[in-house]
C-alpha cells in the first residue's frame, strides 16, 4: 500500500534519547518551532501499541498535549487510536509520547499509515510539524522455516498461522536474481483453529538457471512478513535464517 505524499519531509529526523541539547536551545533562541521524532517508523499488529517519542522545541513555552494534532493520508486511519502523553524532559526540551493502539480492525485497515504530527498554539505565527509512518500488519506468522527445493522440481512449502479474527489475503512469491523470472501464489488464509495452514506450491525454475540466488517473500494483506534469500548450488540449497520485518518494541 503506497501513498504519493507518504515521503517523510519536514522536521522529522532520527534521534536518540539525548535528542534535544544545544541544538534545541539554539532553535529556541532563534524563535523556531520543531517537532523531532525519535522513531520514524513503527510496525505493529492489532492489539499492540506503537510508540513514537518526540521532543517539541518551541519559542512559546511548554506546549500542552491538547495543542497537538495527528492526521493521516490514509482514509482508514481512526483518530480514536491516538493517545498523547507527556514524558520526562525540561523547559528547553519538553518530551512527549504519541501512542497508537489499533483495536479489532477490518481487512481493509492493514497497511501503511503516513502520519503528520503538528503543533500550533493560539497566537503563534508558525506551527511545528513532523512526519512518521505506522504500519499495521496482520497477526500472521510462519510456524516453521519455509522449505524450498529446486531439484528435481521446484517446490515451496510453508506453514502459516493466522491468529486474527478474520481470514486474510496472503501471497507467496519466489523470484530469480539476475533475471525477470518469478512465480507467485495468492491464497485466502483462514483463521487458525487447531492446525496451521499448510501451503505447498510447485514451480518450474527458469531454464538453465537451477543455480544462483532466489528470493522468497511471504506477505499478508499486502504487508511483507518474511523475506529470505536462497542460494541454490546444483541440487542443494544452503539455508539462511528467516529475515522477519522488525516490529517496534
Amino acid at each position: 500500500m503506497r501513498y504519493s505524499d507518504a515521503k517523510m519531509t519536514g522536521a522529522v529526523s532520527q534521534a536518540a534519547s539525548g535528542i534535544a541539547t544545544a541544538d534545541s536551545r539554539h532553535a529556541l533562541a532563534g524563535a523556531v518551532s520543531d517537532i523531532i521524532l525519535a522513531v520514524n517508523e513503527c510496525q505493529i499488529a492489532p492489539g499492540e501499541t506503537a510508540l513514537f517519542p518526540f521532543v517539541a522545541c518551541t519559542a512559546y513555552g511548554i506546549p500542552s498535549i491538547h495543542e497537538f494534532s495527528v492526521i493521516s493520508d490514509n482514509p482508514n486511519f481512526n483518530p480514536e487510536w491516538i493517545r498523547l502523553s507527556p514524558s520526562a524532559g525540561d523547559s528547553y526540551s519538553p518530551r512527549y509520547i504519541l501512542q497508537i493502539s489499533p483495536g479489532d480492525i477490518g481487512r481493509s485497515q492493514y497497511g501503511a499509515y503516513p502520519l503528520r504530527l503538528s503543533w500550533r498554539a493560539a497566537g503563534t505565527y508558525r506551527h511545528a510539524g513532523g512526519r512518521c509512518t505506522l504500519i499495521i500488519r496482520p497477526s500472521v506468522r510462519a510456524v516453521t522455516e519455509p522449505v524450498v527445493s529446486i531439484w528435481p522440481t521446484g517446490r515451496v512449502c510453508v506453514l502459516l498461522e493466522n491468529r486474527g479474527s478474520t481470514a486474510i489475503d496472503a501471497a507467496i512469491s519466489i523470484r530469480h536474481h539476475g533475471s525477470d523470472w518469478s512465480k507467485e501464489w495468492e491464497l485466502d488464509l483462514p483463521t487458525t483453529d487447531d492446525d496451521p495452514f499448510s501451503f505447498s506450491g510447485l514451480f518450474d525454475p527458469p531454464a538453465g538457471m537451477r543455480s544462483g540466488d532466489f528470493e522468497l517473500t511471504v506477505s499478508a494483506a499486502g504487508v511483507p512478513l518474511i523475506r529470505r534469500t536462497i542460494r541454490a548450488r546444483r541440487s542443494l540449497i544452503s539455508r539462511r535464517p528467516i529475515n522477519e520485518m522488525q516490529a517496534c518494541a
